[in-house]
Formats: structure tokens, C-alpha cells, sequence
């Protein structure tokens, strides 16, 4: 069947005397035509090497292409001295099965030659669902359904799932576990391909910087989920690389249209516990980039706010905080003492250490420390009334509204 798509795609370019190129919809090269003289260090790039490059695989994808439902016109690149080109989605039933790509370096296509192009691309259609219906391995399937039921809240969805991998991969290789949580942040206009073309992409590439011995995705619309195992343990720091290397190949197709962020699990012993490796990375995703301020957050650096992420996003709302923050805010308005607050109960009550992060004298320090007990009635001296204070300050922090409130006035004064 390849031969037939092959036969197409030379007889089409011989036809237009242009380059012809089909590429899958995450734009990686499948039949390429021979060249007629108009190629470009992209398309020369994808024929040596079977890849455009991120910048170029970026570019197309930005065009909207994936959603494309007739030919139409990917504008030229100066900066990546790529030529115009013609694309027709290759679809079957809405499918996307491929990109038809046709080289027009002067704008010079003729409407009969584009209804060609069209009529080509219905043809290679039926000619590719066919061979990618023939060539589906039900044991890839299986193997892909598996690891995306490790994550299943029902236990046991679970240990099936680890049964049916036993069967299909080195279980020796997943001794030691880490789930990386990948979540596209920004992007709404973006096609659902495009996103999906960045995360496969990322998670897909093997080089030195990969950490496992096994290295197998689940995605979804605009996140991932990437499990790692090895032999031997995964150190955080290792981790912590690899989730920023994600990062940056996403960033690369994204072509500036979306970016991400990275949670990184705990390390834990064998495939039956990467649903809980899975979980803490999920919410330590959810903090980056807000409650805390990394692209990549690690959970085992969280410390409490690991225990506020628990808690339901729509309850953490500025009237849920404590009535003793509740009668501190209503008397700060302009933050100071909420600062000081934040910074005496950092430093445990050590008044030379909060008084010299402050950057005031001690005498100060005092001051406002009287002034929050005489303005919202609250006794530092308490044990309890600190605790129910440092972790108010805590759940501000996972609050649009109020986080970092108190970094914002001038702290001298």
C-alpha cells in the first residue's frame, strides 16, 4: 500500500514539477516526492533527517492546518528560509490522516492545479485508512489502554493493568517509578492538534536527557501524563531536568502560541503505585506557575501547601480563611501587617531574624506586632492562634485574590 501512496505523490509532483510532501498530523515526514528544484533547508532538513525541526514543525502547526477542511496556503517563513507551500488535509470520515504539502515558491498556483491537489488528497484518503487500518497492532493498543488505566481511581482497573503490561514490556524496568503531570497553559485559540502534535512530540524524543529505562505517555487534550522506570532510582534532581526539557520541546512546536508547566511526583516502587505518583504530580502541576511560582514544581519541595492543594478549588475563596485572618485583613488595608505577620511566623518568632528580613529596626518590629494584637485581638503568644495564622497565610497564597497581597507595600516604613 505504501508503494501505491508513493506512486500517487511522484505522479502528482511530476505533473506540477513541484516538491510534494505528505506529512502526519504532527508533521513528520511519511512519502516525500523527488525534488524539482524548488526545495528549501526545511524540506532538505525533513528528507536527510525524517524531521522539518521544531522551529518549522512549529510554523505549520501554527497555521491552523490540523483543522483545515479544503487545501488553502501556509504563508512563507523568511526566518527559517522556507518557500510557501499548498496543504490539503488528508481525511477520512473527518479524520485526520495526514498533510498533503505542495511547494509554491512564487505564489504562482493555478486554481485547475489546487483542484488537482484537492483530488489527489481524496484518493490518498482512502489509499491511507486502508493500509492504517491493516497495520494496527491490537498488542500496541492494548499496551496504550493499559498504562492510562494504571492511573484509574478504581484499584482494581489497577492491577489489571498491571497484569496486562507484564505481558508486553521488561517489568524490571519499572523497579523504580516517577510520573511527570504536563498541562498546556494559555494557547485557547490553538487547534487540539497543534497541542497535542507539542506534548507527543516531547514525550516522544530519546536522547541522554531521558532518565528511564521505560518511558510511556497518556495524552489528552491539553495535558500528559509521562511515566518513567528504570532500574535504578530517579533521583529529583534528575526529574526535575527532564520535566524542563519537556518544557522547552513544547515551547519549541508550540511556536509561541502556548506553553506548560510540569508537576513531578515522588519516586515510588514498581507500576502498582504510580496511580499515587500520578496524583501527587497532578496536584503539584496545579500549583506551578500560581501558589507556586516554578514552571516545575516537585511534590517532595511542596511542603503544606502539599495539604492545601487537596482541598477543592472552589472553596478556597477569601470568606473560608479562619475568622482570625478574616479580622487581621479587615483592619490591613494596605497589607504591612500581614507582611510582618508572614515574616514572624517564617522565622518562628525570632525576633532579630524577622526584624532583619524585613529590612526594619526591632523597635518596629514590635510596634506592628502590638498593633496586630490591639487592632484584630489576636494573642501571638498562642500556639494555636499561630498555627490557625501561618496556615491562613498558606491558603491566601493558593488565592488569586489575595496572593501575595502583603508583598506589595514598601516594607521599610
Amino acid at each position: 500500500m505504501s508503494t501505491q501512496v508513493q506512486k500517487v505523490i511522484d505522479a502528482l509532483a511530476e505533473k506540477l514539477q513541484r516538491s510534494v510532501v505528505i506529512d502526519d498530523p504532527q508533521v513528520r515526514l511519511l512519502f516525500a516526492s523527488p525534488h524539482y528544484g524548488d526545495e528549501d533547508p526545511v524540506r532538505t532538513q525533513a528528507m536527510l533527517q525524517r524531521d522539518a525541526g521544531k522551529a518549522a514543525i512549529g510554523y505549520v502547526l501554527s497555521q491552523g492546518v490540523t483543522t483545515w477542511t479544503r487545501a488553502g496556503v501556509i504563508p512563507p517563513n523568511p526566518e527559517l528560509a522556507m518557500h510557501a507551500r499548498v496543504c490539503m488535509p488528508i481525511r477520512w470520515r473527518a479524520e485526520l490522516l495526514g498533510l498533503l504539502l505542495v511547494v509554491d515558491v512564487d505564489g504562482t498556483m493555478t486554481t485547475t492545479e489546487l483542484a488537482l491537489i484537492s483530488e489527489v488528497g481524496h484518493e490518498l484518503a482512502a489509499l491511507m485508512v486502508a493500509e492504517h487500518e491493516a497495520t494496527l497492532d491490537p498488542d500496541l493498543r492494548d499496551r496504550e489502554a493499559a498504562v492510562a488505566d494504571l492511573f484509574h481511581r478504581e484499584p482494581a482497573v489497577r492491577r489489571s493493568a498491571v497484569r496486562t503490561l507484564a505481558a508486553h514490556i521488561d517489568m524490571e524496568a519499572a523497579t523504580h517509578v516517577r510520573v511527570l503531570e504536563v498541562e498546556v497553559r494559555g494557547g485557547a485559540q490553538s487547534s487540539p492538534a497543534h497541542v497535542v502534535a507539542a506534548l507527543r512530540r516531547a514525550i516522544e524524543i530519546r536522547d541522554a536527557s531521558v532518565p528511564g529505562d521505560l518511558v510511556v505517555g497518556v495524552l489528552r487534550d491539553r495535558s500528559a501524563s509521562v511515566l518513567l522506570g528504570a532500574h535504578h532510582p530517579i533521583s529529583s534532581a534528575v526529574a526535575d531536568r527532564y520535566a524542563e526539557r519537556l518544557i522547552t520541546e513544547v515551547r519549541d512546536v508550540s511556536a509561541g502560541r502556548f506553553d506548560c508547566v510540569v508537576g513531578v511526583g515522588s519516586e515510588v516502587d514498581g507500576l502498582d503505585r504510580a496511580w499515587s505518583a500520578g496524583r501527587q504530580a497532578a496536584l503539584a502541576c496545579r500549583a506551578a506557575g500560581g501558589l507556586v511560582d516554578a514552571r516545575v514544581v516537585n511534590w517532595e519541595a511542596l511542603g503544606p501547601h502539599a495539604i492545601l492543594l487537596r482541598l477543592p478549588a472552589a472553596e478556597m475563596e477569601p470568606e473560608t480563611l479562619p475568622d482570625e485572618m478574616q479580622r487581621l485583613l479587615a483592619v490591613d488595608r494596605g497589607g504591612r501587617l500581614v507582611t510582618t505577620l508572614r515574616a514572624f511566623l517564617d522565622h518562628a518568632g525570632n525576633m532579630p531574624a524577622t526584624a532583619e528580613a524585613l529590612h526594619i529596626h526591632r523597635t518596629t518590629l514590635y510596634y506592628r506586632l502590638e498593633r496586630i494584637t490591639e487592632l484584630a485581638g489576636l494573642d501571638l503568644d498562642d500556639g494555636s492562634t499561630r498555627l490557625v495564622l501561618h496556615m491562613s497565610l498558606r491558603l491566601m497564597d493558593a488565592m488569586p485574590t489575595l496572593a501575595r497581597r502583603d508583598r506589595t507595600p514598601d516594607l521599610r516604613h
